[in-house]
């Protein structure tokens, strides 16, 4: 070495650094035996806060971020046998340019058949559910943590979409004791901003300002009774408050949230936490057991751990929504740890009353809501968080949905990055703002893909704005 001309000893350190610290995505599909997709798969590098999910076609890509810290990648589904993948297999197949297909197998129990070692199966599914509510407080973490998420919000019909925003925001919540409106936002880094609604300025000014004197909403002082739609300030005035007031991001995560926004029961004049329901319903609160009725599925396997798969369905005292009395109901399912009660996954949602006097067609979801959770030092985080509900842009057809949806890649809970972190970033929530395109961010960083259509669609987009720019 010491014949090496000093020059070449930086750029040696240099080239081996590189290697040892280089960021890499892994990328592969989830299936069955049958190659059939397993959407919604939990994705963790093993021993690790860091993850992702399987989109629904199966896919996924995940961060790896440098050689040698991680050996396997943990692929888990509710209902499938839990396997681990060595890396650097992944890696090498990656080298090829090959499809990677990790393979899992079903794993489930008939209530006849299964015995669980020496806990007790409970068979009123009622009362795993309350018991479901009364542990929440001890399985979710008390402390402070950050989790950094990757969300994508797409206003859109079955074939096109006219609004798109995908960004990564990572989320300060203070802990299990305080409420789900103390928690903070922050946009990291915008990866798509894109806008081409036909908005009917006109219409909208009016009804604008109608609420306004109807209501105790002021509303953006910047727009006045005498304010002319024609206007460009006032159409972006208009726009910003309509979007700001009907899909904010904390508005988002906190309607949607209903396992994190448990409460005992809820007073006539606190906080709404969801817009769309009379009393800001629904919620996990012990009123939902009263609200429901609950049947006992099936029992399936995660992780090694039974779960109970319960059924959840309307009682005469169900939860309406504003307008839509009767003609909606609610259905849903929820996966509930049989040794802690610990909820995993909820799946929630409306959907046509088939009994109605007026019902037609089929009994599609209306509004429907998705929750996951994972298990990170003995303590349950947000994985997954899911909205389908009408799009305020929407015309009289009601037929525009506006889709949100936050998947998780890292959650901190060691409590002196929690304070570093706290002290850094602005907590700006707005996810509408402009922030530079940062593409060396996006090429290393873990996000939820789109499905083939998603891409179709976004790329259609891109290509209708620009043509409308050159007009």
């Amino acid at each position: 070495m010491q014949n090496v001309p000093k020059l070449i000893l930086p750029i040696l350190f240099i080239f081996y650094s590189s290697l040892l610290f280089s960021q890499q995505k892994i990328k592969a599909r989830v299936v069955d035996d049958n190659r059939t997709p397993i959407p919604y798969a939990s994705i963790v590098l093993e021993n690790s806060p860091l993850g992702t999910i399987t989109n629904p076609e199966g896919y996924f890509e995940i961060k790896h971020p440098y050689v040698g810290k991680f050996d396997n990648i943990q692929v888990s589904c509710i209902g499938y046998q839990t396997k681990f993948f060595p890396i650097d297999s992944l890696l090498e197949i990656k080298k090829g340019k090959q499809t990677i297909n990790l393979i899992l197998k079903k794993q489930a129990y008939n209530l006849q058949e299964v015995i669980v070692g020496k806990q007790e199966i409970l068979k009123n599914a009622k009362q795993i559910f309350a018991n479901a509510i009364n542990e929440l407080p001890n399985l979710l973490d008390d402390k402070p943590h950050i989790g950094k998420y990757y969300y994508r919000q797409s206003h859109r019909l079955d074939t096109s979409i006219n609004r798109l925003i995908e960004a990564t925001i990572s989320i300060y919540d203070p802990g299990m004791k305080h409420d789900i409106t103390e928690c903070k936002f922050n946009i990291d880094k915008l990866q798509s901003s894109l806008d081409n609604r036909d908005t009917d300025y006109k219409l909208l000014l009016r009804a604008y300002l109608y609420s306004r004197k109807k209501t105790d909403y002021f509303g953006d002082p910047r727009i006045k009774s005498n304010s002319s739609y024609k206007d460009p300030l006032i159409q972006k005035y208009l726009l910003e408050d309509l979007d700001h007031s009907k899909a904010s991001f904390s508005k988002f995560f906190t309607s949607t949230n209903m396992i994190r926004s448990i409460q005992n029961g809820r007073r006539k004049k606190s906080l709404r936490i969801n817009p769309h329901f009379k009393n800001g319903r629904p919620i996990i609160t012990k009123s939902f057991i009263k609200e429901h009725q609950f049947k006992l599925d099936t029992i399936l396997m995660y992780k090694n751990d039974p779960i109970y798969k319960i059924k959840i369905l309307p009682s005469k005292n169900y939860p309406q929504i504003k307008y839509q009395k009767y003609s909606l109901i609610p259905i849903g399912i929820a996966y509930i740890r049989i040794k802690d009660y610990a909820f995993l996954n909820l799946d929630y949602g409306y959907i046509k009353n088939p009994n109605y006097k007026h019902f037609k067609g089929k009994s599609r979801y209306y509004f429907h809501f998705k929750i996951k959770f994972e298990e990170f030092n003995k303590k349950l985080y947000l994985s997954y968080l899911y909205s389908n509900r009408f799009d305020y842009n929407s015309d009289l057809s009601r037929k525009r949905r506006l889709i949100q949806e936050l998947s998780y890649s890292e959650i901190i809970n060691d409590q002196g990055l929690v304070n570093k972190q706290l002290n850094t970033l602005n907590w700006e929530g707005d996810h509408y703002g402009k922030i530079p395109y940062n593409k060396e961010f996006w090429k290393n960083h873990t996000t939820m893909l789109p499905t083939n259509e998603e891409q179709l669609l976004k790329n259609n987009l891109i290509k209708e704005i620009k043509n409308k720019t050159k007009k």
